[in-house]
């Protein structure tokens, strides 16, 4: 057992923030929560709180950790000249080994930032899972899928064989979800195929909707109506859905995925960055969405500080509805935590609550950017950087103390990383 002691809690519940409580982690789960006091217990290892915030980690509810490798490769163009002339082309050199090190790179700088959970789709994902298993993260991992002529009947395969193999695996911190890429590089009929077969294993489907203009002009000449519209009348949302963007919604788009409880991954960074759009968050506050939040890859937002994201979804919030009052600071960390969870399939995730799982994250409140000590809701969404995050509990176990990264060798990770990248970026 672990006793997280006399810390700044922020349990993201009606027990609210809790002065010089005390944390008691028993296995993988959160034991007691409340005021300090002594116990007749002997704990395997007492953390000293007093000078922390302590919350639920953050939970990336969209990313490619791979593309960490093309970090830098391709910026200023739009998405799809991003997409097709250098990102595409990279990702056809890339190997297991490159995926498997480009996912632990990925993990660290998101465990160092805060990020205790990410939602992963790519390529080679069984490297990503090793990646995933070995460093001690969570995540919910999807072999993206694409259509290509009379490969999709194998492709649906190989993504069956992966969700078999790695759903509730790692002690339960490893979910396996199906995800096509996107309605621009699948066909309908596959994309049908595909949620259809989620459902029936009982796994979320990840995906790319709505992501730019050009993708729903270009759709709706096809068809007459959004992406959103055709795949419920496919039945795609008869599935639980986690699909990241949404930026370009009328009003039966809004509707359809408040009626089907689709999960939603903000992503203003990476649209921004891109040229792609700005998400009316206000709007989807107002209609009821399941709002999370992700980074997108690294290579196109350019980093995986969930954090910034953040800041910038409640400060977009505010700033297209022009009312200070919207997203208040509980409610963006709530987002960014047990909302998030939810949306990619983890239940008993996010709070700081008696049998919830403990993944939890300590905050050097002595950091100069921190101070004075004044509301720490609104000192961790505005004011924090992700080097402030001093140690990492993920699952029960401390993964990361005193900013050090335990359970694995970081600079050999380094190491291998610089060694591959000069081949990635060579082209042959």
């Amino acid at each position: 057992m672990i006793l997280v002691k006399g810390g700044t809690l922020l349990t993201l519940t009606e027990q609210g923030i809790i002065d010089a409580g005390d944390i008691v982690i028993d296995g993988s789960r959160i034991f007691y929560i409340g005021n300090s006091k002594n116990y007749d217990i002997k704990f395997d290892e007492v953390i000293d709180a007093s000078n922390f915030f302590v919350m639920p980690g953050f939970v990336n509810t969209h990313t490619h950790l791979a593309m960490v490798l093309m970090r830098g490769a391709a910026d200023d163009i739009a998405l799809h000249k991003w997409l097709n002339d250098v990102i595409f082309p990279i990702e056809s050199r890339l190997t297991p080994e490159d995926v498997y090190f480009g996912s632990l790179l990925a993990l660290i700088e998101s465990i160092k930032s805060g990020v205790t959970t990410v939602a992963d789709f790519y390529f080679h994902m069984e490297s990503s899972a090793k990646a995933v298993q070995e460093i001690g993260a969570r995540a919910n991992l999807g072999l993206g899928l694409t259509s290509k002529f009379d490969m999709d009947t194998v492709k649906l395969k190989l993504a069956e064989k992966f969700v078999s193999r790695y759903n509730d695996t790692a002690d339960g911190r490893i979910l396996a979800s199906f995800a096509p890429h996107s309605p621009y590089t699948c066909t309908l009929k596959f994309l049908k195929a595909v949620s259809k077969r989620a459902k029936e294993m009982g796994v979320l489907v990840h995906t790319h909707l709505h992501e730019t203009e050009k993708e729903i002009i270009d759709f709706k000449k096809l068809y007459g109506k959004t992406p959103i519209q055709r795949l419920e009348k496919e039945g795609f949302f008869e599935a639980k859905v986690n699909t990241a963007h949404c930026v370009f919604l009328d009003e039966e788009d809004y509707k359809i995925l408040k009626e089907n409880n689709v999960g939603v991954a903000l992503n203003p960074q990476s649209n921004l960055k891109l040229g792609s759009g700005i998400p009316d968050i206000p709007k989807m506050l107002e209609r009821g969405l399941s709002l999370g939040i992700g980074t997108d890859g690294a290579a196109s937002n350019n980093n995986l500080a969930l954090i910034e994201d953040m800041r910038l979804v409640s400060f977009l919030a505010k700033g297209i509805s022009k009312n200070p009052e919207l997203l208040s600071a509980e409610q963006l960390l709530r987002m960014a935590t047990v909302q998030g969870a939810k949306n990619i399939g983890f239940e008993n995730l996010g709070l700081l609550k008696k049998g919830f799982l403990a993944d939890i994250i300590l905050i050097d409140k002595q950091n100069a950017n921190l101070m004075p000590n004044t509301n720490p809701y609104s000192l961790i969404a505005y004011s924090m950087y992700p080097g402030n995050v001093d140690t990492v509990i993920i699952n029960g176990k401390v993964v990361m103390r005193n900013k050090k990264i335990l359970t694995i060798d970081e600079k050999a990770v380094k190491k291998e990383i610089s060694k591959l990248a000069h081949r990635i970026f060579i082209k042959s």
